[in-house]
């Protein structure tokens, strides 16, 4: 296998190695159709090309800018299966778009407090700065037939306080946010403005999404209100880009 490397040609040697992986990916020697879609290790392809680990490292980080890989830590990586459409319109649901993919879900919550309103968060929810507002960070998987749960989402949400007075709690016994506000009379609402953006993930991102930080994801800023127009929910998601395709719906009112 190393002789098809050219070794002093000019094309880096961990350029050479992508295009013989993304090749193979091409010809699907991994992934469908196969009992695991997972690329040999690192050490592995160190071992057939005769190179270090870094030269690999560089080479699957290459195939992962181009959307070929997830690089997911602690499991390996794998081929990137075709991305995962999220609508966005007036009345955006995570659960119910994963629904309409045939994805099961699961959701973990990663932190629930009760801070001051500041800044954007004061502003979108129309409080007075220092209001109080409970603030979740939530994790979105799907799970795919093996069993396996993969990161689709990270999200903090805001929630005034006052209206809904121990929203955490109410939120842990029920499945979605939907479900949780319909316990305080929100029964529907609609997605007033989401600002959609493109970046590279901070430390905390890509360890929630399961990614590293070279790999961007999308990001929806949003703001909910109900039925008569008042903010009910702020809240900032990040997906990654190479599993999620952001499909932006305009919904009849």
């Amino acid at each position: 296998m190393t002789a098809q490397l050219e070794r002093g040609s000019g094309v880096a040697v961990w350029r050479q190695i992508a295009q013989i992986l993304a090749t193979e990916i091409g010809e699907r020697r991994y992934g469908e159709g196969l009992p695991d879609d997972r690329l040999p290790s690192e050490t592995e392809l160190a071992l057939r090309f005769g190179v270090n680990r870094h030269t690999v490292r560089r080479a699957i980080l290459g195939l992962a800018e181009q959307g070929l890989v997830n690089v997911e830590h602690g499991r390996g990586t794998f081929v990137q299966a075709a991305a995962i459409g999220y609508v966005i319109g007036r009345r955006t649901r995570f659960t119910e778009n994963l629904t309409q993919n045939h994805l099961k879900t699961a959701q973990q919550i990663v932190s629930a407090h009760k801070v001051k309103a500041e800044g954007s968060v004061a502003q979108a929810l129309g409080l007075r700065a220092g209001a109080s507002v409970y603030r979740l960070e939530l994790v979105r998987r799907s799970l795919d037939p093996k069993g396996i749960e993969l990161p689709l989402a990270y999200s903090e949400n805001w929630f005034p306080a006052t209206r809904f007075p121990d929203f955490p709690e109410v939120f842990e016994r029920h499945d979605t946010i939907s479900a949780a506000l319909a316990v305080f009379g929100v029964t529907d609402y609609t997605r007033r403005e989401s600002r959609i953006g493109a970046r590279l993930p901070d430390g905390d991102i890509a360890r929630h999404l399961g990614i590293n930080r070279q790999q961007p994801v999308l990001s929806v800023e949003s703001t909910d209100v109900d039925e008569a127009g008042k903010p009910i929910k702020y809240g900032v998601a990040y997906f990654p880009a190479d599993r999620m395709q952001l499909v932006v719906q305009g919904d009849t009112p």
